[in-house]
């Protein structure tokens, strides 16, 4: 009884019940412990002395079933037998175009955020007060979509905010299915797939006809002609597999995909970073220093719409680290279940069994005191401070740990073989947006900060968080 209260805890309480399992167990005696989970049943966590067992092959431990616990393709995506995944087009391009060589979006994603806040929210020297999370949804979607669809489609205000629902159906939806047992799922999902495809189609009648253009355009042209774009890209990559993949219907689905992946966690990194500065104690301070090294950069780089000049931004880069530390996506990440056919030995006779599920305190490590100076407090040069006036730039490219750096104490990218290949792309936009709202305005947190909650691993985004903007006096 004492384990089935546990897991009904834990769509609340997962938190508490991990931060408690990882103190006496992972802190105190460097052990592994099973974490009550009303999704998995049980997760086995793992001390901080054991996740290069995340490292493992594929084989050993799979990461494809979590996946589709996470996305639900089958209720979802109308994708049951897991087509799009199996065969992960979209993923690839986003490991081939948008990782460490994301330069040459600097300028189109400046131009789109300065278009947006100039031309459509239209900030003056007038408090406006305005939701964080429907605030930062809305840049990240405009922006992002720029890279996947490019003009005139980022801009359709039907396929953004129907997008921007599915996404939100997406990780909710997800997350209340996988709650119910496996033999239960079909209750739930076709009520929650539908909500979701009911968006879905929304967005496809939408995209497909851009597609077969772009199709048309792309069979006639020469490929030097064609824009560069995650659509473009997708269409190529398709080309050279199953004719079925150049299907508008599948593409625009593939689409959809890239865009919950992307949209969804970069509004939550935003509105975190956003919240965490302007309700830190410190704000003043902090603006004042991202303010400054913005300045001295613009001026050294002729303005802030180059991959060069982004990656000088030290402080700023530190700023959106320390929020994705003190703000993670989820309580427990990765996770993966056991493949092999003898299970996994942790050593101190923990023997785990082929289909348990493994996973890292995510949460837990980003608030361990021991790797942290006051791990619960927003220090938004954390990781830029140490390297202030020493006068060597080479020093702190080399050193200073960056948003996209992981390693055993920085889980927000993941660990292991599956490590996030867009954080370059993220890491950039985030920098570009952060660092233009400082530059261009006055932000207030609006009352206090939102406490964090949790429904099962998931952290809820801040929806009741405000902030006051206006145009900063200088700013015409």
């Amino acid at each position: 009884m004492a384990w089935t209260r546990a897991l009904f805890r834990s769509v609340t309480a997962t938190p508490a019940n991990a931060n408690e399992g990882y103190r006496r167990f992972s802190v105190k005696q460097n052990l592994a412990f099973s974490l009550p989970s009303l999704t998995y049943g049980s997760i086995t966590i793992l001390p901080p002395s054991q996740l290069d067992v995340l490292n493992r092959p594929e084989a050993d431990l799979l990461s494809h079933p979590i996946q589709m616990e996470v996305m639900q393709p089958g209720y979802l995506m109308g994708d049951p037998d897991e087509l799009l995944f199996k065969n992960p087009i979209q993923f690839d391009v986003v490991r081939q175009h948008m990782t460490k060589d994301i330069g040459f979006f600097a300028a189109s994603t400046a131009d789109e955020i300065y278009h947006l806040f100039s031309e459509e929210f239209c900030f003056t020297s007038k408090e406006i007060t305005v939701g964080v999370w429907d605030f930062c949804l809305r840049i990240v979607g405009r922006v992002a979509n720029k890279a996947l669809l490019g003009l005139p489609l980022c801009r359709n205000e039907i396929l953004l905010e129907r997008s921007a629902m599915y996404a939100n159906v997406v990780y909710l939806g997800s997350t209340l299915i996988s709650s119910f047992p496996t033999s239960m799922r079909w209750l739930v999902g076709p009520i929650v797939g539908f909500v979701g495809r009911r968006h879905a189609n929304v967005c496809k009648q939408i995209l497909e006809p851009r597609i077969e253009e772009r199709l048309r355009a792309w069979r006639k042209a020469d490929s030097t002609e064609m824009p560069n774009d995650a659509l473009q890209w997708m269409i190529q990559k398709s080309a050279r597999s199953d004719p079925d993949n150049l299907k508008p219907d599948v593409i625009a689905q593939r689409l959809l995909v890239l865009q919950i992946s992307s949209i969804y966690t970069t509004t939550l990194a935003l509105s975190h970073i956003l919240v965490n500065l302007y309700g830190s104690n410190s704000k003043d301070d902090f603006v004042a220093g991202l303010l400054s090294e913005c300045e001295r950069v613009a001026a050294e780089h002729e303005g802030l719409s180059t991959k060069q000049a982004i990656d000088k931004l030290y402080r700023m880069d530190s700023t959106i680290r320390e929020s994705l530390r003190l703000s993670p996506f989820s309580v427990i990440a990765p996770i993966r279940i056991v493949g092999s056919e003898g299970g996994i030995d942790l050593g101190e006779g923990h023997h785990v069994q082929k289909g348990a599920r493994v996973g890292a305190p995510f949460q837990a490590i980003h608030h361990d005191d021991r790797y942290y100076t006051n791990p619960l407090e927003f220090d938004a040069f954390r990781f830029s401070r140490e390297f202030e006036g020493s006068g060597s730039n080479c020093r702190q490219d080399c050193e200073q740990e960056r948003v996209v750096d992981v390693n055993d104490r920085f889980l927000s990218w993941g660990h292991g073989r599956h490590i996030c290949p867009g954080r370059w792309y993220i890491s950039q936009t985030l920098k570009q947006v952060l660092s233009y709202m400082v530059q261009n305005y006055d932000i207030y947190l609006q009352g206090e900060q939102e406490e964090s909650k949790s429904l099962l691993n998931f952290i809820v985004p801040p929806t009741k968080s405000q902030i006051k903007i206006k145009k900063r006096d200088n700013i015409r």
